[in-house]
């Protein structure tokens, strides 16, 4: 009987994933085309400098978050605990955080504005620096959508998203004709989502901290803030120094660049990380079961993934002119590389995934790690000499090289290369 349990209880959890892959398949799909829109739009109403800049300000927002990085809704779909133990206290985090980076991010915009040489960035990191703080105050019960496998609701709040940030982006660019739109956007943004999460959900927070659960946040944070620095470092070095050894406008390229070639199904891996993460989490204790769920997801999501690539990597020229438009063309010899890139860093996500499903932090911190000493070795010794095509190709060899890291973490973690080696030991 129990045996027979067990294979319904997984038989459900089976449902569940290919239900939440299905959906995630769908949004991933709809939000494909909503942001190859935005770019479509965004690339005709402002030039390379302003794209520049906006990569310049996430930097700013992305080294503020990496570093004050908690964890408290992986912590949450981890834990058997209900979402109301934590809620109060995870509130309370989330708005002292938003704080914090809003501070170092004024910080940073003084220090970049010099790096960088663009006094304007004073003024554009600062504007921007409200984000983090309005979205401090976003209702953590956003993540029972997730918790409690609600996986349509889920796709359509991240759709709403999507959506308000886009439709912000495009008008505010048509009135502004500059990167100020852009921060606007996010701040507009930001605030949507604040309003919708607390529209959504009857369970509403209050400011109140709970000392037991805080410790439980923040021990299982311990390790998730090296992961979250070291991931901040891999996806935003590149543009650090393809910022400083190009041009401001040499970075406006790569942006879009990136975000037409690499950025798309890496985003698409993402969401079926984030639809199967809290599968995963309720099947550790059946590391056979998981490994099948595991298997077929990732087979389906590459697939998706590769499909998809294949008619950007062979015409560049003609998604580059589509897309982005006549004044792009720089980016043409960089998106192949990027493609190739991006597949493989799909791959990474969904192996990262399960590795943080079973809390096998070391693995994913040693591969984060390697892989941002290996591109930025490579970004300076490619860029300066061969522009944004060596750029391209020191991302795709950095992905190439490091990846059998992460796949022998995995292989560890589910007994395989035991098995391996005893088969070996036995011949």
């Amino acid at each position: 009987m129990q045996a027979l349990n067990r294979d319904n209880s997984f038989m459900g959890y089976t449902k569940n994933a290919l239900a939440g892959f299905s959906w995630q398949t769908i949004l991933r799909g709809v939000i494909a085309v909503t942001t190859l829109t935005k770019i479509f739009f965004l690339a005709r109403l402002l030039d390379p400098t302003a794209f520049g800049l906006f990569s310049l300000i996430t930097i700013a927002l992305g080294i503020s978050e990496a570093t004050t990085q908690t964890g408290v809704n992986i912590t949450i779909l981890q834990s058997k605990r209900s979402i109301q133990y934590f809620i109060d206290t995870a509130w309370v985090i989330a708005i002292i955080r938003g704080l914090i980076i809003g501070s170092i991010m004024l910080l940073l915009g003084a220090v970049m504005s010099n790096f960088y040489e663009q006094p304007e960035l004073l003024l554009l990191i600062g504007l921007a620096s409200l984000v983090p703080v309005i979205k401090g105050f976003i209702n953590p019960a956003i993540v029972m959508m997730q918790k409690q496998l609600q996986f349509f609701a889920d796709s359509s709040y991240r759709f709403s998203l999507v959506i308000a940030d886009a439709v912000l982006a495009i008008v505010l660019a048509f009135f502004l004709k500059s990167v100020a739109a852009l921060v606007l956007a996010l701040i507009g943004a930001a605030i949507f989502e604040v309003i919708i999460s607390f529209l959504l959900f009857k369970n509403r927070p209050k400011f109140h901290y709970v000392r037991s659960s805080g410790e439980l946040i923040f021990r299982n944070a311990k390790w998730l803030s090296f992961s979250a620095l070291f991931s901040y470092l891999l996806e935003n070095l590149d543009n650090v120094l393809i910022g400083k050894l190009t041009s401001t406008a040499g970075l406006g390229v790569y942006h879009n660049a990136y975000g037409l070639a690499h950025k798309v199904n890496y985003d698409f891996a993402k969401s079926a990380a984030h639809s199967t993460f809290s599968i995963f989490t309720k099947l550790t204790t059946q590391k056979e079961r998981m490994l099948a769920a595991f298997s077929k997801t990732t087979l389906a999501s590459m697939g998706l993934v590769i499909l998809t690539s294949i008619p950007l990597f062979f015409f560049p020229e003609f998604f580059v002119r589509l897309i982005l438009g006549t004044q792009w063309l720089d980016a043409i010899p960089v998106v192949r590389w990027l493609v190739l890139a991006g597949i493989i860093q799909s791959l990474i996500t969904l192996l990262y995934n399960f590795l943080m499903a079973n809390k096998a932090y070391l693995a994913m911190n040693i591969h984060l790690a390697t892989s941002v000493i290996v591109m930025v070795t490579l970004l300076l010794v490619l860029t300066p000499s061969s522009g944004l095509v060596g750029a391209g190709v020191a991302i795709f060899f950095t992905r190439l090289l490091t990846l059998p890291i992460v796949v022998i973490g995995v292989l560890n973690l589910t007994g395989i290369t035991k098995k391996i080696l005893t088969i070996f030991k036995q011949s």
